[in-house]
């Protein structure tokens, strides 16, 4: 009887052992036992790579997977985060593109996560199952997981990323499903945003890693699919007459004049009007009172790059990696970010028509761009680099009258 309980006793500590281990964000890919904690590197860097809206057939157009290849190759992530609205196969191909996507960052041996789409809604398949896809098919490498099933959509996790000592978490990284589109008593409203019961639980794990961290905000990031309705208060006046065009969220609704109001854009570039979910839960109000999210990196909006700071937080547009038509092309791209370990982040957006021109690159050969575009694209730029400041001060005049 003694050693009975003997043995329960050592196989419940073990498995206490391991369920502490396991909270410490361990990741799924340890599979020789190794320490394959997310953890900064010797100078305190963690490269993310964000990889948004695909929107590709079956096969993988080599387009696309060039660039993907290409761009793994000049940010050298420590993580790939899919942004969502990947593959466009139709249901019955859709299990055999999902693996396909996920063979890149297997052979190349990243770990990634994914933050569904409102395409991704549109397969005949539950989030479930596609999220289901993904981990048969990134196996050890896909980190992603449904952290509480009983929370909207899926895949809504947090994935700590050690100090390069590996003593403290340093810091966060969230990911959150935003749906696919609100629809209220049957009427379609428009798109989904992050839901309640997700900022509750975003709420519940700040102050977890506060608590561990001696009673100090853990730095952290925000990846989600589609962006903060608050987004339209910074960029467009409420409106007051119907002559422009409106776009209607909830009770507010906006003027959409022609050109937007840069005097509040830190960095990047608008070519079409942000598109976020219809209804507004608090998702940003609850993140900038916390004090802790840095940024909120989004897709979605295809043609969009632009930062916006709103209450403290950087609102961030990714743009499509799907080949965009010729002047857009200035745009295209996935978007490069180091975590600091001092709490800070910089990114950039690597441009594709700049990455074709480096040394070795096979995008011109594969079709994604040519040379003349390339410098139609440059010429283009360079007038919009240089009109920029222009359209900051006279839309920020103008909007603050």
């Amino acid at each position: 009887m003694k050693i009975t309980k003997r043995i329960i006793s050592i196989l419940l500590s073990l498995a206490l052992a391991l369920g502490a281990f396991a909270a410490l964000g361990i990741s799924a890919y340890a599979a020789d036992g190794a320490d394959t904690r997310l953890r900064f590197d010797k100078n305190g860097d963690f490269r993310i790579l964000h990889l948004t809206d695909w929107h590709c057939d079956y096969p993988l157009p080599a387009v696309h997977k060039q660039l993907v290849l290409e761009s793994i190759d000049e940010a050298k992530p420590d993580l790939v985060v899919l942004g969502g609205d990947l593959s466009e196969a139709p249901h019955e191909d859709q299990p055999a593109a999902i693996k396909e996507i996920c063979e890149i960052f297997v052979k190349a041996e990243i770990p990634f996560v994914i933050t569904f789409g409102n395409h991704d809604y549109m397969h005949d398949y539950t989030i479930d199952e596609m999220f289901a896809f993904y981990k048969e098919y990134g196996g050890r490498y896909f980190i992603g997981s449904d952290e509480n099933p009983e929370l909207f959509g899926c895949g809504t996790c947090s994935l700590p990323v050690y100090s390069k000592d590996g003593s403290k978490i340093a810091y966060n990284i969230y990911c959150f499903d935003s749906g696919d589109r609100a629809v209220t008593d049957g009427v379609d409203k428009g798109y989904d945003p992050v839901h309640a019961d997700q900022i509750e639980w975003y709420k519940a794990k700040s102050e977890e890693l506060r608590n561990g961290n001696g009673g100090k905000n853990v730095p952290s990031v925000v990846f989600q699919h589609i962006i903060v309705q608050e987004i339209y208060d910074k960029l467009f006046p409420v409106a007051k007459s119907y002559n422009a065009g409106v776009r209607e969220y909830e009770t507010v609704t906006y003027d959409l004049v022609p050109v937007p109001d840069y005097s509040n854009v830190k960095e990047g570039y608008i070519f079409e009007k942000p598109c976020p979910g219809y209804y507004n839960y608090g998702q940003l109000d609850v993140m900038s009172k916390n004090g802790d999210v840095r940024a909120i990196f989004c897709g979605h909006d295809h043609y969009n790059s632009f930062t916006v700071e709103i209450d403290g937080v950087d609102i961030i547009n990714t743009p499509s990696i799907k080949p965009h038509i010729l002047l857009r092309k200035i745009n295209w791209g996935p978007r490069a970010i180091t975590l600091h370990e001092d709490g800070t982040y910089e990114n950039r957006v690597i441009m594709a028509c700049e990455l074709a021109q480096k040394e070795g690159s096979k995008l011109i050969s594969a079709g994604a761009v040519s040379d003349a575009e390339i410098f139609i694209v440059k010429i283009w730029k360079a007038l919009v680099d240089t009109s920029l400041p222009f359209w900051s001060r006279v839309t920020g005049l103008i909007y603050n009258l």
